[in-house]
C-alpha cells in the first residue's frame, strides 16, 4: 500500500466540483489521509499580468474576485465539514498552470476535473497541465459527474514500454489490487527493444500478479485507427470504470490540450483516469 498521507483536490462550487470533493474525500478516507481542497481564483489577464500586480487592482475588482472565491470556499466547506482544509487563492490568470503545479508538488496524490472549456476559460486546462506535467505526483482525473459515482471495479491499463506508463501502473497499484478484474492493453506494439514483445508484456503481467492484481490475459493488437481508438474500444468492451494511462507530453499541449493521443483520451474519457508523467 502506498504511503500517501496528503491529498489535494482542485474544486469549485459547481455541481461537478462538489461531487469531485465528495469523491476526493472518499479516496483520502480510504488511505486514512488528509485532504486539501483548493479553489483557484484567476484575476483577468486584462487587469494583471504578474503575481505582484494583483495588489494593484482597483478595490471593486478585488472585492468581486474575493467574494466569488469566498462563496465557493464556503459551499465546499459546508459539504466537507471540519475534516478538510478548504481554501482559495487569488492568482493572475496567466499564472494558473504554475499555481496548480506548485500546489501539486506538496501533495502525495492530486485529483482534478476533466478539462472543459465551454465557458471560454483556460483554468481547467491549466490545472490539468500544471498538475500532470509539472506537479511530479500521480493524478486522478474525474469526469464531470454531478453526483459521486462508484469506480475502480474493472480497470484497463493502457501500456507502453515507457517510464510514464511504468510510473502510472505503480501509482495505480492500491486501486488495481481492489479491482475485480484488470485488463492490460497494448496498442501497436513496437517490439523487444521497448519491452512490448511477448516476453516484455509477460513481465508486466507477472509484476501485477505478484502484487495481488487480478489481471486477465493481455490484449495486444495493431490498430489502424490509432492507439487511442483501440483503448477506447477496449474500455467500452470491458465495461471498465477506471483507466490507467501514462501522460506523454506533446508540444501541442502548451497551446492546445486537444492534440495528441493522451490528450484525446483525456478529452473523451467517461471514467476516472489515473495518470503520471
Amino acid at each position: 500500500m502506498m504511503g500517501w498521507q496528503e491529498f489535494l483536490v482542485f474544486a469549485d462550487a459547481s455541481e461537478d466540483g462538489v461531487a469531485r470533493l465528495r469523491m476526493a474525500m472518499n479516496v483520502a478516507k480510504a488511505f486514512d489521509g488528509k485532504l486539501e481542497a483548493l479553489v483557484l481564483a484567476p484575476v483577468p489577464i486584462s487587469f494583471a499580468v504578474a503575481a505582484e500586480a494583483v495588489g494593484g487592482l482597483d478595490a471593486e475588482t478585488r472585492a468581486a474576485i474575493r467574494k466569488n472565491c469566498d462563496a465557493a470556499v464556503k459551499t465546499l466547506q459546508d459539504v466537507a465539514g471540519t475534516g478538510v482544509h478548504v481554501h482559495g487563492v487569488d492568482i493572475p490568470a496567466g499564472d494558473s498552470q504554475a499555481a496548480a503545479a506548485r500546489a501539486a508538488r506538496t501533495a502525495d496524490f492530486v485529483i482534478f476535473g476533466q478539462p472543459e472549456e465551454m465557458d471560454g476559460s483556460r483554468l481547467d486546462t491549466d490545472i490539468f497541465l500544471g498538475a500532470v506535467l509539472e506537479g511530479g505526483r500521480p493524478c486522478l482525473m474525474l469526469p464531470r459527474w454531478i453526483n459521486p459515482h462508484p469506480w475502480g471495479r474493472r480497470a484497463v491499463i493502457s501500456w507502453k514500454g515507457t517510464p510514464e506508463a511504468a510510473r502510472a501502473v505503480q501509482a495505480a497499484l492500491p486501486f488495481l489490487k481492489k479491482a475485480e478484474a484488470v485488463r492490460l492493453c497494448v496498442a501497436n506494439p513496437r517490439g523487444e527493444r521497448e519491452g512490448e514483445d511477448e516476453a516484455g508484456i509477460g513481465r508486466v503481467i507477472t509484476y501485477l500478479l505478484r502484487h495481488g492484481v487480478k489481471v486477465e490475459e493481455p490484449v495486444v493488437r495493431e490498430s489502424w485507427e490509432g492507439p487511442d481508438r483501440m483503448i477506447v474500444s477496449e474500455v467500452e468492451g470491458f465495461n471498465a470504470d477506471f483507466l490507467v494511462l501514462g501522460a506523454y507530453e506533446d508540444p501541442k499541449w502548451a497551446e492546445e490540450i486537444f492534440g495528441g493521443v493522451t490528450a484525446r483520451m483525456v478529452r473523451d474519457a467517461k471514467i476516472p483516469v489515473l495518470m503520471t508523467h
